[in-house]
């Protein structure tokens, strides 16, 4: 296995895990998302492709400061699905979204948190900015396993907030307990509703890798 496989198979399985999972009481980390900006561009004469900016809050609601990862290394899990009571029958889209640089360095098995990490203390919290694209087509196209069609929707993230193994992870979290708490469970936000329009009349899609972009705020 090529060592630039590795930290994504292990954010999936990290993030299959946290599917259905039912966590005991309310994690110290809430992850919340809004949708900033929607653009659209014409990917044929029946479909056009949804560029979608999001913004990702994390907040500490917990009593101690939290540890967290906010580097470049990131993956997320982007569940969309149509509102009850459309003109189509309901269905859910389901697609990964990831940055990931292999040929990039981070310090992450330090003696103390490095600049790739953040410390929240309680009420305290991180904002960053990330897009995904979907397609939405019309009847005279088939909506497929990536597209969706015209009207009313909701959309959930779930996120890694850890790339590297968990041994190192829980060996990190005890070695930093005096700064705060490293957190490293997926996160799942709570589902934000959206609306697609119908494709019309738009300017040609640009050439994309298709990897979702994302930016830090201060």
């Amino acid at each position: 296995m090529t060592r630039s496989l590795l930290p994504i198979l292990v954010a999936l399985l990290w993030l299959n895990s946290a599917v259905g999972q039912v966590k005991p009481s309310k994690p110290p980390l809430e992850l919340t998302v809004e949708v900033v900006a929607q653009n659209y561009c014409a990917a044929s004469s029946s479909a056009a492709e949804l560029q979608m900016n999001l913004r990702l809050r994390y907040t500490n609601v917990g009593n101690e400061r939290l540890i967290l990862y906010k580097g470049h290394d990131l993956f997320y899990q982007t569940k969309i699905r149509s509102k009850p009571g459309g003109e189509y029958k309901p269905y859910e889209v389901v697609f990964l979204n990831a940055r990931y640089f292999d040929e990039e360095h981070e310090s992450i098995d330090q003696s103390a948190p490095s600049k790739v990490f953040v410390v929240l203390s309680p009420g305290g919290a991180f904002t960053r900015e990330m897009t995904v694209g979907i397609g939405v087509v019309n009847d005279e196209a088939s909506r497929g396993n990536f597209a969706v069609r015209p009207g009313s929707h909701t959309l959930q993230l779930i996120v890694s907030t850890w790339y590297k193994s968990r041994p190192l992870a829980q060996r990190l979290r005890q070695q930093w307990q005096r700064k705060g708490l490293l957190w490293f469970d997926p996160l799942s936000s709570a589902p934000i509703n959206f609306v697609a329009q119908a494709p019309e009349p738009l300017r040609p899609c640009k050439p994309s890798n298709k990897i979702s972009q994302h930016r830090d705020i201060r």
